[in-house]
């Protein structure tokens, strides 16, 4: 079996929701998807001038919402809006919001057997074009048939949020308070410049149409508090916990990885950054939905042969504060080594986007710290989930 190396992870900063009442436009929200994705593209080729682009086979891309800006396969068409030739190939999936995580394990495990030298993967999602819900908005055309709701309580994500609160035994004081914290932890590394090695900034036109440059994600509230959070409403559940401070936001972004075998990175003088020592996907009770990163952190890690102590540090998607508290308290995993740069809750989750986000964001930070495993894990709608574990190679 060959090896197969992470080359580089990086993405496109996260750009606003906007508001139309209060005439606010989105720093993202005219650029078109295949424009975000295929920006990263050509600042992946520049970023390695050593490869051909010939040499790259394939783009593996996610999306959530496969429908208009996002329609007809938008993996090609971020290939053909690229500096990449006509001949490299081009496939969209979509596992919800570990999209692109799956994504990256898809080539990596390619490359593994054979298939490919080397390809990229990642995703995209632009919650301001393709609003949440945009694909499934006609109730007499739902994918979820009679047989299914017979069989389970299909209910919103902020539903399942809640009732994980209630089932781990989470409070509205711990829900707060770590809501808070990925605010401070995100400004805190924002302004540290930790981010500004995977971010590719994006030229945009302002309300006014001025030209501007966004290099860093847009969604931080440094001055959040617990005492200006705790009066939000609760639109999920009567007396609920969660509420838009615990929620992640929403936005525009794209992401993207490449992946070569160990002959091409020697080939072409190129430096592995990474290896992606396992993978996992788990599914569970699609009502409580968003609790399958816990089996699937112990999957990954049974896989691997490591144990949770092994890892120096954990990326988590914060869809809603109560997922990282409840897989936080049911594994043991200290808070210290999780999200130290803040998560989704203060920068966005941008589905299709999120997991390579996330892989960008932690081997930076293994680098940074001179660290060695990396455990990265994305609830996802369905009951999904997707965890994977990573290596530097120093």
């Amino acid at each position: 079996m060959k090896e197969s190396y992470l080359i580089d992870a990086i993405r496109t900063p996260r750009g606003r929701l906007s508001r139309p009442k209060k005439g606010f436009v989105g720093e993202l929200a005219d650029i078109h998807p295949t424009t975000l994705g295929a920006t990263l593209v050509d600042a992946m080729i520049d970023r390695h001038p050593t490869l051909p682009t010939e040499k790259i086979e394939d783009l593996i891309f996610a999306v959530n919402a496969t429908i208009k800006e996002q329609a007809v396969n938008i993996a090609r068409w971020v290939v053909l809006a690229s500096k990449l030739p006509c001949t490299v190939s081009g496939v969209q999936i979509n596992r919800a919001c570990a999209g692109s995580l799956q994504a990256s394990a898809f080539v990596n495990a390619s490359i593994k057997v054979g298939d490919y030298d080397a390809a990229m993967a990642g995703g995209v999602e632009h919650m301001n074009k393709i609003p949440i819900g945009s694909d499934r908005n006609d109730p007499d055309r739902l994918p979820i048939t009679p047989e299914i709701l017979a069989k389970y309580n299909i209910v919103p994500q902020g539903l399942s949020a809640e009732i994980i609160a209630e089932k781990y035994a989470i409070s509205q004081e711990e829900i707060n308070e770590f809501s808070v914290r990925s605010q401070q932890k995100a400004h805190a590394a924002t302004e540290a410049g930790k981010f500004k090695n995977e971010i590719i900034p994006i030229a945009y036109r302002d309300s006014e149409g001025n030209q501007r440059v966004l290099d860093r994600d847009a969604n931080i509230k440094a001055d959040t508090t617990v005492e200006k959070i705790n009066g939000l409403p609760r639109p999920f559940k009567e007396n609920g916990l969660i509420h838009a401070a615990a929620s992640s936001g929403i936005c525009d972004a794209a992401s993207l990885s490449l992946w070569v075998s160990e002959q091409i990175a020697k080939e072409c003088g190129l430096k592995p950054r990474a290896r992606m020592v396992s993978y996992a996907n788990c599914g569970v009770n699609p009502t409580e939905m968003l609790d399958g990163v816990i089996p699937g952190t112990l999957l990954a890690l049974k896989r691997a042969g490591l144990t949770l102590e092994q890892m120096d540090r954990f990326e988590i998607n914060e869809a809603f504060a109560s997922v990282p508290l409840a897989w936080m308290k049911t594994l043991n995993i200290p808070e210290e080594k999780v999200n130290v740069n803040g998560g989704a809750i203060a920068m966005g989750h941008p589905l299709g986007a999120t997991g390579v986000i996330l892989l960008a964001t932690m081997i930076n930070e293994l680098e940074r710290e001179d660290l060695r495993y990396g455990l990265i894990t994305v609830c996802a709608a369905q009951g999904l989930s997707g965890t994977a574990i990573i290596e530097r190679i120093p």
